[in-house]
């Protein structure tokens, strides 16, 4: 049987690590909670007025790192033996270490005790509760992007899950190298392994890891309509299939400043029926690309905790040429950005406010249905849109956000699990107002989609986020935008792994 739907996509992950979920929500019953800061840090209450002068760090010693090299540790770090530390804020130094450590995801917490030596000597030890490195987690999802489409939109439809194997192993070899394997069966197939090294030189600086992954689809979305997405189902043949390959080098100079080059290749192949029901999938009723990409890609990141910021600031901007004259398929150039502040306002450790400005533009504006992609896709999504994709090569998004800590707990599993990896799980709820402007232009845009490109877009809103174990993030958002459609309430679930 052969039907036709409309599918419409958002960012949300219906996925793994759901154990972990259900673990909080019986822990609200059964521990008792405490209080809690995200940093135990102790040892510097007696330089909190003493600004002039220096001390110094007799050693830095590291607890709890039972697998993860040393070395893994000290490359993150600008604090050593012997370092001589300003006492005018080295609190928020020695934090800022502790961050460093902990963006690594390499560990559960990092806490920081600092004791005196002498007079103005001191020992710096990080206390670390290291993760699970292996997670064989079975993968269950929705092949749509958002649980709500599916329940909204989709009418629950069962058959539209996956399932499959999402199998990471982190840390290997105590060097923080990660082995990922996914497959993934149901609604679409889908075999990804990728490696990566987070350095292969002495130096500790250049990075490499390569990925590869085959895709089998019988549902394709071939076309926009009302900037939704339309699909064609042949229940019996496949419509799609895709290979992709690349690999990716990366250079690292100082703590925050990272380089990335990273070379492909992508074979895309679609059914005869594809092509004939919209012959600018691939262009000129193409029924196959064939094409590497080189992509150049700078990264400053100085966010204070990267899976959730409060504070500091983050930069990504990067160019990508598509088509290197091997095949004639195609010869696009694109520049993305993404340019993000965060602000922990009057240090008062409640109200936070962020404000983001991403962005893109290809030439030429007129390229393969299946790579335009301006505003609904990643990160660029105005709130408010959230069921809506808007096509084009030239877009930007602007996001302003307020965040208000109303609570910041841990559940203590000490005397109930005898295990180092739940002693403590901090919780923190954060109640927030936003506003999101957009625009995506496209001057042969499809009078069906015409209501939302070309046009200023903006949305609204509040919500709540819940903030936890493994930097699990759970946001309930309810929105609005001017065009007075495809507001409601949305749901979003990511989990750091």
């Amino acid at each position: 049987m052969i039907r036709h739907q409309i599918q419409t996509y958002r960012t949300y992950h219906f996925r793994k690590d759901i154990f972990l979920f259900f673990i909080l929500i019986f822990s609200f019953f059964v521990i008792d909670i405490q209080a809690q800061n995200d940093l135990l840090l102790t040892g510097l209450d007696q330089y909190a007025k003493d600004t002039v002068g220096y001390v110094r760090i007799n050693s830095v010693n590291f607890i709890g790192n039972k697998k993860t090299k040393e070395k893994i540790i000290t490359r993150e770090l600008d604090i050593d033996n012997g370092s001589l530390v300003p006492k005018k804020g080295i609190k928020d130094y020695i934090t800022s270490e502790r961050n460093k450590v902990f963006n690594t995801q390499l560990f559960e917490s990092v806490d920081v005790l600092v004791t005196e030596q002498g007079k103005d000597t001191l020992n710096v030890d990080f206390i670390m509760v290291e993760r699970w490195y292996t997670w064989p987690v079975p993968l269950l999802e929705l092949a749509d992007r958002s649980f709500n489409e599916w329940w909204n939109n989709r009418n629950h439809d069962l058959s539209r899950i996956q399932y499959g194997l999402d199998f990471k192993q982190r840390n290997m070899r105590g060097r923080n190298e990660t082995l990922h394997l996914l497959v993934k069966l149901g609604f679409s197939r889908q075999f990804t392994l990728g490696y990566s090294f987070p350095y292969i030189d002495k130096q500790q600086k250049t990075s490499l890891s390569f990925n590869t992954t085959f895709k089998e689809e019988t549902t394709v979305a071939y076309k926009t309509e009302e900037n939704k997405f339309v699909e064609y189902e042949n229940d019996t043949e496949v419509q799609r299939r895709s290979y992709k390959g690349n690999v990716n080098f990366g250079k690292r100079y100082g703590f925050y400043d990272h380089h990335n080059l990273n070379f492909g290749f992508t074979y895309d192949v679609i059914n005869d029926t594809i092509a004939e029901l919209n012959p600018d999938f691939f262009l000129e009723g193409r029924t196959e690309l064939r094409y590497f990409t080189l992509k150049y890609t700078y990264t400053r990141d100085k966010r204070d905790i990267t899976s959730y910021p409060l504070n500091g600031y983050y930069i990504q901007a990067g160019i990508e040429k598509t088509g290197l004259g091997i095949f004639d398929d195609l010869n696009v150039v694109n520049v993305d950005w993404s340019l993000w502040r965060f602000w922990n306002m009057r240090k008062s450790n409640r109200w936070y406010y962020s404000l983001g400005f991403l962005g893109k533009l290809g030439f030429p504006e007129k390229v393969p249905y299946n790579q335009m992609r301006a505003i609904g896709y990643g990160g660029m999504i105005v709130r408010g849109y959230d069921n809506y994709v808007i096509e084009g090569q030239n877009a930007g998004v602007i996001k302003n956000e307020l965040r208000l800590r109303a609570l910041s707990t841990s559940l203590n599993f000490q005397n109930v699990i005898k295990s180092k990896h739940v002693k403590r799980i901090p919780i923190d709820i954060l109640f927030k107002c936003y506003i999101d402007a957009g625009y995506a232009h496209f001057k042969d845009v499809d009078p069906s989609n015409a209501d939302f490109t070309n046009t200023p877009l903006l949305g609204y809103g509040f919500g709540v986020d819940f903030v936890t174990f493994y930097s699990s993030v759970l946001k309930f958002e309810y929105s609005f935008n001017r065009h007075g459609r495809g507001g409601g309430l949305y749901f979003y679930y990511s989990v750091d792994l």
